[in-house]
């Protein structure tokens, strides 16, 4: 039986998970795989912090080099996060001849070509499976079935926090607010949701998949993104109505013209699209090629251990063999560009309030008129306090159509802006643009 020792950087919510994992299964890896784990050392910022009592008997430190400078450690799983130091132990590990997993999207999504051109310098692995929507292998799928395939889109549920909030607006009437508390209490977001409810976390995973699919790196800013703060009640009510769900998606689509859009955006997704049905804390990501047509990948992309069985997965096919690391997309098309606003094509679900007095839709009509635009569907509602809200949905028109309107709007008397969301359309549908 061949042994691995093993250091871990970090011992949260995810390490803890991986920790439980080998534990629980030592007996079955050893008799399907003929491995066994030993955990030698863990590291950790702050040394008295409580632990899950089944870690307490792990060795801690807070000093990196009792498991950089260990000869006897093989595999260094990082579980810190963050980017500058978690960039620094990875490569000191790569270079000292230790192989690598992480789920550090954050950095994977800024540095990840690199350092696996380190791994592959000094004869190592560097996985990182774990890095994108949890337990589910996407990364892997496409980088190796998917890879003779042309990717067209990919539309995903990407952050399991922000889709378990959504969720219980949905199904509970709770308010944002509400919502969001439930979810910290349950240990799904964080003390400052930023990065989750304001689509961030679901950027650093578009990145990766981006340079995976299309061999293209973007950076944050090449980003749309828009969080979920803004929904209310009424809008899920509304959208409910028209035949669709909010979903946060994060969406990057190429276009005839080879030119990729990208967004993190709250989005209005068809009640009889599977992207629609996946609940909670849950991920999904969808996958509209050329020659398979739509492919979806689901799976729990929260909780302590969807990320740590990917996380495990990926130290098993290191040390069995089975696949070799996730791989970037080595031949990158020169010709794709980023999306500008004349190519930023999609129907929109737009919010207003508007003074309650004859002909202020008329008024409001106009100023889409100016840009040819026209709507799909337009509803007012009771007048409340001499004011109505108003919901229009556009047919198709580009950021270029849009950003004049917007303007003459927030310059009008008696018309406010409140928000907009985009419609999904998939490939087939906007086959013509």
């Amino acid at each position: 039986m061949k042994s691995y020792r093993i250091g871990i950087f970090g011992l949260g919510t995810v390490a803890t998970g991986v920790v439980k994992i080998l534990r629980e299964q030592a007996k079955t890896y050893a008799k399907r795989f003929n491995v066994a784990f030993e955990v030698v050392q863990v590291v950790v910022r702050d040394t008295e912090k409580p632990r899950d009592p089944k870690t307490q008997d792990l060795p801690i430190s807070d000093d990196p080099k009792s498991i950089l400078e260990n000869p006897h450690i093989d595999i260094v799983i990082e579980l810190i996060g963050g980017v500058k130091i978690a960039q620094h132990i990875i490569e000191q590990a790569l270079k000292a001849g230790k192989h690598v997993i992480t789920a550090n999207k954050d950095l994977i999504a800024a540095d990840g070509r690199r350092l696996a051109k380190l791994a592959e310098e000094n004869q190592v692995g560097l996985y990182y499976e774990a890095a994108v929507a949890g337990g589910i292998p996407i990364l892997r799928a496409l980088s190796t079935s998917l890879s003779p395939d042309e990717i067209q889109q990919i539309n995903g549920i990407m952050n399991g926090t922000s889709n378990f909030i959504l969720t219980q607006m949905r199904q509970h009437k709770l308010s944002y607010e509400d919502a969001l508390k439930l979810a910290q209490d349950k240990g799904f977001a964080e003390a400052d949701p930023t990065n989750d409810v304001q689509g961030i976390d679901a950027a650093y995973k578009l990145r990766i998949l981006t340079d995976f699919a299309f061999g293209k790196q973007v950076s944050q800013n090449d980003i749309q993104m828009t969080g979920i703060s803004t929904i209310t009640q009424t809008d899920l009510k509304d959208v409910s109505d028209l035949g669709y769900e909010i979903k946060l998606l994060a969406t990057v689509s190429k276009s005839a013209a080879n030119k990729l859009q990208l967004s993190v955006a709250p989005t209005l997704v068809p009640k009889d699209h599977p992207l629609a049905s996946v609940q909670n804390e849950n991920n999904a990501i969808f996958v509209n090629s050329r020659y398979s047509g739509g492919l979806m990948f689901y799976g729990p992309g929260a909780g302590e251990y969807a990320t740590a069985n990917s996380v495990v997965a990926d130290l098993l096919a290191l040390v069995t063999g089975s696949a070799a690391p996730a791989k970037f997309n080595t031949h990158p098309s020169s010709s794709l560009a980023l999306a500008g606003p004349k190519d930023r094509i999609a129907s929109r679900y737009m919010v207003f309030k508007v003074a309650d007095r004859p002909g202020i839709i008329h008024k409001l009509s106009a100023f889409f008129l100016m840009s040819n635009i026209n709507f799909r569907n337009i509803r007012q509602y009771d007048p409340v306090d001499d004011s109505t809200r108003v919901v229009i949905i556009t047919y198709p028109a580009s950021d270029a159509q849009l950003n004049p309107v917007k303007t003459t709007i927030r310059q009008a008397r008696g018309v406010s802006f409140i928000h907009e969301y985009k419609l999904l359309v998939e490939p087939k549908e906007n086959s013509h643009d």
